[in-house]
């Protein structure tokens, strides 16, 4: 019997993912120096408000957890709510550090989008 040979290639190796390549974050927003920076540092549970934003004015940006995406780029879970706005408006949100690029920022494709005016 003749031997059966299989690769896999797995997306989560830099050679496919580039590591450092934006473009693998498709729709991602670059969140600019003051968040990067508050990013840089963050702990799970750190808060900050920010007058500008990809997401708006006036809005507070909550990490809730980091970890190493299979692109091998740290991330961080985020919820971000604007000052004023009802709390159905907050949004989970996911950040990335590129490298020599910042921190980028894109929704949470498993985010659940509600119609506030549905029960």
């Amino acid at each position: 019997m003749g031997a059966l040979s299989i690769s896999f290639a797995g997306c989560a190796s830099q050679g496919h993912y580039g590591g450092d390549n934006i473009g693998t974050m498709q729709g991602a927003a670059a969140l600019g120096p003051e968040i990067s920076s508050f990013l840089d540092n963050a702990t799970p549970g750190s808060i900050s408000a920010f007058p500008k934003s990809p997401w708006g004015s006036n809005v507070s940006v909550i990490v809730q957890e980091r970890y190493f995406a299979a692109s091998g780029r740290l991330c961080a879970h985020l919820d971000v709510a604007r000052q004023g706005a009802p709390a159905t408006a907050d949004r989970a949100q996911v950040a990335c550090l590129v490298k020599d690029s910042g921190w980028y920022t894109q929704r949470l494709v498993t985010q659940v989008l509600v119609n506030p005016s549905t029960p």
